[in-house]
């Protein structure tokens, strides 16, 4: 079966206008939590996804452990796509 991240809340939690650079936290529909890292482009200012972390809240939703892993780095631009849509 393959996993779907659905984003259920964003929440902008850093803003460096000055860089451009901004973090994201967002919950999943499966209670994770991901902070994200984001870079606004200085010409349009739309923000592009650089980096996700999962935070340790709960095991990971694809490989069931509880410590680091980078599963959830495959779907950094769907999950990106639907906070960005939530927060503006």
């Amino acid at each position: 079966m393959a996993y779907d991240p659905q984003v259920v809340d964003a929440t902008i939690v850093s803003d460096n206008k000055k860089n451009g650079l901004f973090e994201v936290v967002v919950s999943l529909k499966d209670r994770n939590k991901c902070r994200l890292f984001f870079e606004r482009d200085s010409e349009t200012g739309i923000g592009r996804v650089t980096d996700l972390n999962r935070l340790m809240k709960e095991p990971c939703p694809i490989c069931r452990k509880d410590y680091l892993c980078n599963c959830l780095d495959r779907y950094k631009d769907s999950i990106a796509d639907q906070a960005l849509t939530l927060i503006k």
